[in-house]
């Protein structure tokens, strides 16, 4: 048997070489390396399926993300505005009530003219946090509180 250079991970070669044993009589040897070689085209296709899968999984990651900004960007603006608009409904309620009220405690115009200027200076202080708003809208999604449909064509 002549020297060959060893090539790593090649079945085909160790096939050739499990032969040439089993030619010269050392059939052990030869059971060991065909086995050698199987085990290794084995591993072969794994490590195929396995890169498939992970671009497989690459890929639907890739498509989750978009779809999740596709969410962001539909209805983030649609809630927000409802969130805003229910505040707004909220505050002037609750505004008026006050103003209503603050007007049949006074005696007088001047007194209810105050307190008016008491609200609103209140009402500037008044801040609504989007990030919040974000947060709950999405806490609120993630407990089946809100359910989103969307149909990407």
């Amino acid at each position: 048997m002549e020297y060959q250079e060893y090539s790593p991970s090649n079945p085909e070669y160790l096939n050739r070489l499990a032969a040439d044993y089993k030619a010269e009589g050392r059939d052990e040897t030869s059971k060991d390396i065909y086995a050698a070689s199987d085990t290794i085209k084995e591993q072969k296709i794994k490590m195929d399926n396995l890169e498939k899968q992970t671009n497989d999984l690459k890929e639907q990651l890739e498509a989750a993300k978009s779809y999740q900004e596709k969410l962001s960007q539909v209805f983030e603006p649609l809630v927000t505005e409802l969130v805003n608009k229910k505040l707004d409904e909220f505050i002037t309620g609750k505004l008026a009530n006050e103003i209503d009220l603050s007007i049949d405690d006074n005696s007088t115009i001047s007194d209810a003219v105050n307190d008016i200027d008491d609200l609103r200076s209140q009402l500037d202080g008044f801040e609504i946090d989007d990030d919040q708003i974000k947060t709950v809208v999405r806490d609120m999604i993630n407990d089946d509180d809100i359910r989103v449909s969307l149909e990407v064509m």
